[in-house]
C-alpha cells in the first residue's frame, strides 16, 4: 500500500511540473514570437462559429489587403472571412483552405491565384512562410505544409514549426522582461483578416496597359497543382469557386488570359478586375487609392469591396443574415468597431 502511494505522489509531481513546464514554454512563446497582423488575422479565424462563413477568401496580401468582409456585411449581410499572408506560398493557401473547411461550409470560395506563375523559394521565404503557418493551429496540414518546407530547405527544422520556441528564443534580447507583455495570438478579429493600410504612393497605370503585346508567361507547375487541388477539393464539398485577381499596376492582357483558360480548364468563374470592362467600374483612383503599385489603401479597398459585394451578391445570390439575430449581434458589434477605426458610413 505504501509502495503505491509513493507512485501515486510521484505521478501527481509528473503532472504537475509537465502542466508548469507547458505554461511557462507558452508564457515564452508568446513573449518573444512577437505575431504581427497576418498571423493574428489568420488564427483569429478560428473564433468565428462552426458554418456560419458564407465567402471564404484565400491567397497573398493584395486579397490580405484588398477586401474588406465588413464593408460587405452592412450593405448586404452576407459573412466572409480572408485567410491571407504576403506571398503567401500556394502550398500553404491549399493547406489553409483545407483546413478552414473542417470549421466552415461556406456558399463561396473565393481564391487569389497570381502565384501561379511563380516559382516559390522556400530558402529564401521563411519570413513569409512563417507569417501564414504561426497563425494556423496544428493539424495534418499544417504539418504537410511544413515537410514539404523542411525538406526543401535544410536550415529549416521540423520542430521550429511545431515549437515556435526554438526559432524565436533569441528575440529575448529585443526584450524589456520589465515592461514586456506576453502577446498571445488574436481570438477575434473585427476585421475577418482584412489587414487595411493607410498611407497614399499615387501610382500611374503603365503605358499600354493590360493590350496584347505578345508577352509569354508560363505556370509553376507546383502552384498550379496546388490551385488545381483546391478547385477539386471544392468540388467534392460542392463548393463553387472564384479565382479573383485584384487591380495592380504589374500585371498583362496575356496572363489574364491565360487565367481565363485555365478557369474555364478547371470548372472555376475568372474575375479579373485590372479588365477595363471592371475596371471602368470600380471608380479607383490610382493617385489616392494606393498603397503601392501592388496594394489597395483603405480608400481604396472600401470602393473595391463596394463594387465586388455587389457582384458576388448578383452572381451567387448570397444570404443576407441581418435580420437573424444569431448572427446579426456578433457582426454588428464587430462592424461598429470596424466603423469607428476606419470612418466607414
Amino acid at each position: 500500500m505504501e509502495k503505491k502511494k509513493e507512485i501515486l505522489k510521484i505521478i501527481i509531481r509528473c503532472i504537475a511540473f509537465a502542466i508548469v513546464f507547458v505554461m511557462l514554454f507558452n508564457h515564452a512563446t508568446d513573449l518573444l514570437m512577437r505575431h504581427d497582423d497576418e498571423s493574428d488575422e489568420i488564427h483569429a479565424f478560428y473564433s468565428e462559429p462552426e458554418n456560419s462563413i458564407d465567402v471564404l477568401y484565400v491567397g497573398s496580401s493584395p486579397l490580405l489587403r484588398g477586401v474588406s468582409p465588413m464593408a460587405m456585411w452592412q450593405e448586404h449581410g452576407f459573412t466572409g472571412y480572408v485567410r491571407a499572408s504576403a506571398l503567401q506560398a500556394p502550398a500553404v493557401s491549399y493547406g489553409l483552405l483545407a483546413e478552414s473547411l473542417e470549421y466552415q461550409s461556406p456558399e463561396l470560395v473565393v481564391l487569389l491565384c497570381d502565384n501561379i506563375f511563380n516559382d516559390y523559394d522556400y530558402v529564401e521565404r521563411e519570413g513569409d512562410l512563417r507569417r501564414g503557418l504561426d497563425g494556423m493551429k496544428m493539424s495534418k496540414y499544417k504539418f504537410d505544409i511544413i515537410r514539404e518546407v523542411t525538406a526543401a530547405d535544410e536550415r529549416q527544422s521540423l520542430l521550429s514549426y511545431v515549437f515556435p520556441l526554438m526559432r524565436y528564443h533569441d528575440h529575448w534580447k529585443e526584450i524589456d522582461l520589465a515592461e514586456d507583455e506576453p502577446t498571445p495570438l488574436m481570438e477575434h478579429s473585427f476585421k475577418k483578416g482584412n489587414v487595411y493600410l493607410r498611407d497614399i504612393a499615387p501610382q500611374v497605370y503603365p503605358e499600354n496597359f493590360m493590350e496584347p503585346t505578345g508577352a509569354e508567361y508560363t505556370f509553376d507547375d507546383s502552384a498550379k497543382g496546388y490551385i488545381e487541388k483546391s478547385i477539386a477539393l471544392c468540388k467534392e464539398k460542392d463548393i463553387p469557386v472564384l479565382l479573383l485577381h485584384l487591380p495592380k499596376m504589374s500585371w498583362s492582357y496575356e496572363q489574364s488570359m491565360m487565367m481565363q483558360a485555365f478557369a474555364d480548364e478547371n470548372g472555376a468563374t475568372y474575375l479579373d478586375l485590372d479588365r477595363w470592362e471592371y475596371r471602368s467600374q470600380l471608380g479607383l483612383d490610382p493617385s489616392v487609392d494606393y498603397y503601392d503599385q501592388g496594394h489597395m489603401n483603405l480608400t481604396g479597398v472600401l470602393k473595391l469591396s463596394d463594387w465586388l459585394g455587389d457582384w458576388l451578391d448578383a452572381q451567387y445570390d448570397l444570404p443576407d443574415h441581418r435580420e437573424d439575430a444569431s448572427i446579426s449581434e456578433g457582426w454588428n458589434a464587430d462592424l461598429e468597431l470596424y466603423k469607428e477605426k476606419t470612418g466607414l458610413q
